[in-house]
């Protein structure tokens, strides 16, 4: 379990130096504030394992490398780290790294809370596919948008029959819990700067 922790936790550091790169240039810049490869990395990872605790640890290892490669590369990039971000982006990580990743593995079964969990990550998909589709001029939206609904679509795809009535139950309300995420967080940790419809 651990040596392949340590694989996850290498992808994951080079997604995020891949990540910083691609902000520097300006069409990109919607991927510091894009959620979408972290739901989807995390769920795919969670479901392709065996175990609940693997599911969470492995999960965790990806979104911890990428996390810190991210702000490396921008400490090597620009000399310093501007306040504290960082410290709330690695919190996410190290919490929201378990909760995805058993939320992925729990959309292996037939069983309810496989229908749950799939609607949960779902609506957070579809959330913020329909943020950055709305919010956002920049030429490259239509990818982003793209990618979150074609997760979105294959979480929900790949149920089991026995929990698909509970997913479309759940759905909803998973969407606009996620409608919530993603206008409390621009809120609360950049002072509404990254709320939607500011990017014209």
């Amino acid at each position: 379990m651990m040596r392949r922790a340590g694989v996850l936790l290498a992808v994951g550091a080079l997604s995020g130096v891949l990540t910083e790169l691609a902000i520097v240039h300006r069409p990109f810049h919607l991927l510091a504030v894009f959620a979408g490869v972290w739901v989807v990395g995390a769920s795919w990872i969670g479901r392709r394992t065996d175990s609940p605790k693997a599911a969470a640890v492995h999960a965790s290892a990806f979104l911890l490398g990428m996390v810190c490669a991210f702000y490396l590369t921008v400490l090597a990039l620009e000399s310093e780290l501007r306040g504290t971000l960082w410290v709330f982006w690695l919190a996410i990580a190290v919490t929201g790294g378990p909760l995805l990743g058993l939320a992925g593995h729990l959309t292996r079964s037939a069983t309810a809370w496989a229908g749950l969990a799939a609607a949960g990550l779902a609506g957070l998909l579809v959330a913020e596919a329909v943020r950055v589709w709305l919010g956002y001029s920049t030429p490259y939206r239509l990818g982003y948008a793209l990618f979150n609904l074609a997760g979105a679509v294959l979480v929900l795809g790949r149920l089991r029959r026995g929990a698909r009535g509970s997913a479309a139950a759940a759905f909803l309300p998973a969407l606009a819990a996620g409608v919530i995420v993603f206008t409390a967080i621009p809120v609360l940790v950049y002072g509404g700067s990254h709320l939607p419809f500011q990017y014209r």
